[in-house]
């Protein structure tokens, strides 16, 4: 019975679609037939096929999912979307180390939804890549985890919180030490004043993604597991992502400390 309920499934694209469309609400062939981009002659045998197995109930003109069909499509979905998460970026994902995504997350990535790589030209490595900037600037709340430091952030991120950004940043202690030396730390000072800003510093967070959650996409920044750091972004505009972005930044902040003062900071900083 398993197999041949996988084999009705799986080995075809056409019947995979019926049952995840029938997932939303109940349709009449025209509508599927249009869904799918396909023929009425192409359409019907598959949803026959459904019937016959009880996975796809007929009322009068609208087909749904019988209770059976409806445990069935519920299960397949995150698998689906998973697959398709990792296999639309599959080189990345397959190189980069995942291991500092906490399981509860890295389980849901087909949350995601349709992704995209950005990264830095080779002539402009040393700057921040453009779709970045463009969107952070874009943003209304703006939440990040930064594993690298950059000499244009400080100073970045102050005139992102000028425009009106509500900026939440989390840094490790070995990247917050260069913002609190004395070619930052005034940037850094003016950056903490702002009723719309946090820092924070995490003592457990090296070698940890960086991580984007804004109001307007979601972007991370794996480490690869045999090279180094090369700022290589995988980014999602999709709402589903954005939450998932949100609860990754979340469970970092919940290891990390709220800096106040800068000057008390590094007062007390080997």
């Amino acid at each position: 019975m398993e197999n041949s309920l996988l084999d009705l499934i799986f080995l075809s694209e056409k019947r995979k679609r019926i049952l995840l469309f029938l997932l939303e609400e109940p349709n009449d062939i025209e509508t599927i037939k249009k869904k799918l981009k396909a023929s009425a002659t192409s359409v019907q045998p598959q949803v026959k096929m459904l019937r016959e197995k009880h996975l796809v109930v007929q009322d009068k003109d609208l087909y749904r999912l019988s209770e059976i069909g409806k445990i069935i499509a519920e299960k397949m979905k995150p698998l689906l979307d998973t697959l398709s998460v990792l296999e639309e970026n599959a080189d990345y994902w397959t190189e980069r180390d995942i291991s500092k995504i906490p399981p509860f997350l890295l389980s849901r990535v087909g949350e995601l939804g349709h992704c995209i790589t950005i990264e830095p030209q080779i002539e402009h490595l040393f700057e921040m890549i453009p779709e970045y900037v463009k969107n952070a600037e874009e943003a209304k709340t703006f939440k990040a985890l930064f594993s690298y430091f950059q000499p244009i952030f400080p100073s970045f991120y102050l005139e992102l919180a000028k425009k009106g950004t509500s900026v939440s940043l989390i840094l490790p202690e070995s990247i917050l030490r260069r913002w609190v030396e004395d070619d930052y730390r005034e940037q850094t000072r003016q950056f903490l004043k702002m009723k719309n800003t946090e820092l924070l510093v995490c003592k457990d967070c090296e070698k940890i993604p960086n991580i984007v959650a804004a109001d307007n996409f979601m972007g991370i920044s794996l480490f690869p597991k045999d090279a180094s750091f090369d700022r290589k972004y995988l980014i999602s505009f999709e709402p589903g992502a954005l939450a998932w972005g949100k609860e990754l930044y979340d469970y970092y902040e919940q290891i990390s400390k709220q800096i106040q003062n800068i000057d008390s900071y590094a007062s007390n900083t080997p």
